[in-house]
């Protein structure tokens, strides 16, 4: 089913429950303590994933402000838990059991818009998180309703679909790249959308921390890293077959693999490369950024990803597919080696094995794309340029 045929079922529902909500919930929200700040965020997980890392930049950015952090879905794992639930005048709630059943979710969507209204001036920042779109009608004109979207899904059950049912709702549409701007104006103008709504959708590049300096070690081993989880959207199982082309051919290369990847990756292919898990802690992804000499994704479709600033932040030569997103920073043996033909798997394979090969027999091109990614980040993405926009957005 498409997702904005689910969007308008449900809609109709809730708002067939609103009157017995208003007579069986709203009172509990009404003695319900109020909290001290108006700033709420309903995020879709604490699971690891480059979404959580932007969400706790944004929460850094206001880290001297009270606020109310609610996650609407079921977690995959707990890594990044504890710096959420820890962070700095932050009050943290998994509230996916309420969202999670659809029963449930008729009458608490009601519940936590009648609570939120309740905060004057409150606003709201969301993103991944259906369990928000479904809120937007109930909340009041006077709550300021933030959306940030990572990417375009292309499917008929993209996330892209629940901003676009609402755009009427949203007071801004806040993006990481411009490619996605430009995504969200083009679906705008498919279904009809006035212009006036484009003047919404904010670009604020997600910004890195960069060392003051990166020296790398001199290869043979050519070494990988590919650090991210196990989705369809991923194409991890592409890598897999890259990463044994290198085991039999005992050639100097040695991968890397940091995610939640077990169903993802051969037998082979676990015995021969490193194979991490979930890396949740930070300070053990940059040792990882700073000791590989290549990032390496294989991706169907996405943005510019948060991994592959990372990355580059360290030095990290960026070996990726070439889509509209990473070309609008990535130029091919410039700053990167961006693989071609993204819809054919077999040479998606093919180019990624020929760009690894072109960078292990040549030293002084993997020292020159090294260098030059990293001052492009440097130029860039800068970490304080991306705070500085959340703390005004949220604040003022």
């Amino acid at each position: 089913m498409h997702n904005l045929t689910k969007i308008k079922i449900f809609r109709a529902l809730l708002w067939l429950t609103y009157p017995i909500a208003t007579v069986i919930i709203l009172p509990f929200a009404l003695i319900r303590r109020k909290k001290s700040s108006s700033l709420f965020f309903f995020l879709d997980r604490y699971a690891i994933g480059g979404a959580q890392r932007v969400y706790l930049d944004i929460l850094e950015s206001v880290s001297d402000i009270q606020k109310t952090v609610f996650f609407t879905r079921k977690s995959a794992d707990s890594k990044l838990k504890d710096q959420f639930y820890q962070f700095s005048s932050t009050e943290c709630r998994d509230i996916h059991f309420w969202c999670d059943n659809l029963f449930f979710r008729l009458f608490s969507v009601h519940y936590f818009a009648f609570y939120v209204n309740r905060h004057r001036s409150a606003r709201v920042l969301s993103s991944n998180s259906t369990f928000f779109y479904d809120m937007l009608p109930f909340l009041d004109r006077s709550v300021v309703r933030i959306e940030l979207l990572h990417n375009f899904s292309y499917g008929k059950k993209g996330m892209e679909f629940f901003g676009l049912a609402n755009h009427k709702y949203l007071d801004l549409r806040m993006v990481i790249d411009e490619f996605t701007k430009q995504n969200i104006i083009s679906q705008y103008r498919e279904f009809g959308i006035d212009h006036k709504y484009d003047e919404r959708v904010i670009v604020s590049e997600y910004g890195v921390d960069i060392p003051t300096a990166v020296t790398k070690t001199e290869i043979p081993p050519l070494k990988i890293l590919y650090a991210g989880r196990g989705t369809h959207q991923k194409r991890v199982w592409l890598l897999n077959r890259v990463a044994e082309y290198f085991i039999e051919k005992k050639l100097p290369v040695e991968f890397t693999f940091a995610g939640p990847l077990d169903n993802d990756l051969s037998d082979f292919v676990k015995k021969n490369c490193r194979v991490l898990g979930g890396v949740g802690e930070q300070n053990r992804m940059r040792e990882l950024f700073a000791d590989h000499h290549v990032i390496i994704l294989v991706s169907a479709f996405e943005g510019f990803p948060v991994v592959v600033k990372e990355g580059m932040s360290y030095g990290c030569v960026p070996v990726v597919t070439g889509l509209p997103g990473n070309k609008i920073h990535l130029t091919h043996l410039s700053n990167a080696l961006l693989i071609d033909n993204m819809d054919n798997e077999d040479k998606v394979v093919l180019n990624a094995i020929q760009c690894i090969e072109l960078l292990l027999a040549d030293k002084e091109l993997l020292k020159n794309l090294s260098k030059n990614a990293y001052e492009y980040v440097q130029k860039k993405f800068g970490k304080q340029d991306f705070l500085t926009t959340y703390r005004k957005l949220l604040i003022d």
